[in-house]
């Protein structure tokens, strides 16, 4: 009865949860591979020891992110991944034909759903079962969502950001878009380049956004950070010292589009339900909802509350977790085959 698992198989990081056991992996979801041609392709690395070395391969390695936009786009890779990294815990969970559990965004493909139940019974599953990432991170934020009183939740992960009313377990209404924290660092990559005429690479700027990216107003708390790159103009190696109003324009327009998905949802909703939300207001999960000043903004555009959940970045693996523990919970909130 303990062989259950949820994994929650995110763009960022792939978290793997054993009953009655808690957290036993959480990893980026990044591979290295070597290529020769006497070996052919293979593993090099995984997890966080290959996203630090995003930018930094010879050519005969190449890093690999299997998951884009919060799906499978390789999934071969995905499905080599996850038995890696199943492989490596082995020791300290009896995996034998397990029943999964898996999350993923509310608002995929058909072929996008079936790509995820075949990894899952490619690693030797008895039964996968999916449910809406939206509905896990508001269980791991703890909302009350078996109860009749609508809820909103924004889950903005590292390749989408999911809006979701979600009432008696499951959800009214729902919008996703395509874009998340890692769009914002390329955002801020290319408005580097174009505008200072500064190169960095994709973890300095996924630093840059951690330390001072402020979607405040321009009027707002001024961060600073000092960054490695190259100067375009000489072709030479320097550093930069970087001010949050030096790359506001790309933190703006990532927070336009994410106020766009919450206007596209509040628009559809019942008068009963708008009344529920005004008076509970709207809860942020996921990564993205650390950015600086992100709840403020989106209070002060909407004129409504918002709240950021005790750990967002873990929101949704957090509601996997209580799912696959409570019979009852998971009963109401398995999605529909």
């Amino acid at each position: 009865m303990r062989n259950e698992f949820y994994i929650d198989l995110g763009t960022a990081n792939t978290l793997i949860y054993g009953k009655g056991r808690g957290f036993i992996l959480n990893e980026p979801s990044v591979m290295a591979f070597t290529e020769t041609f006497s070996r052919g392709r293979r593993v090099f690395a995984l997890g966080r020891f290959a996203k630090k070395m995003i930018g930094k391969t010879p050519p005969n390695i190449s890093v690999v992110c299997p998951l884009k936009e919060g799906v499978i786009a390789d999934f071969e890779s995905t499905s080599a991944m996850l038995a890696l990294f199943i492989q490596r815990v082995r020791e300290q969970i009896f995996w034998l034909r397990p029943r999964l559990i898996i999350s993923l965004p509310c608002r995929v493909s058909k072929f996008e759903k079936c790509a995820v139940e075949e990894t899952g019974y490619n690693l030797g599953a008895r039964h996968v079962h999916l449910i809406d990432e939206p509905v896990a991170a508001a269980i791991g934020a703890g909302l009350q969502v078996l109860g009749n009183r609508a809820q909103m939740i924004v889950d903005i992960g590292g390749g989408t950001t999911e809006v979701a009313v979600i009432s008696m377990g499951g959800i009214v209404i729902s919008s996703a878009i395509r874009t998340g924290g890692n769009n914002l660092d390329t955002a801020i990559m290319d408005h580097l380049r174009n505008r200072y005429h500064f190169l960095v690479g994709e973890q300095t700027s996924e630093f840059i956004k951690l330390e001072i990216a402020n979607s405040g107003s321009t009027q707002g708390k001024n961060y600073s950070c000092e960054v490695g790159g190259i100067d375009l103009q000489s072709g030479l190696p320097r550093k930069m010292s970087l001010t949050s109003h030096m790359i506001q324009a790309p933190v703006d327009s990532y927070v336009k589009q994410i106020v766009a998905a919450l206007r596209s949802t509040l628009s559809e909703c019942p008068p009963e339900v708008s009344g529920d939300i005004a008076s509970s207001g709207i809860v942020l999960a996921g990564g993205g909802a650390l950015l600086h000043g992100l709840d403020s903004r989106l209070t002060e555009t909407l004129g409504i509350p918002m709240r950021i959940a005790n750990d967002p970045l873990l929101s949704v693996a957090f509601g996997g977790a209580k799912v696959l523990e409570d019979p009852k919970l998971f009963d109401f909130v398995e999605r529909p085959k």
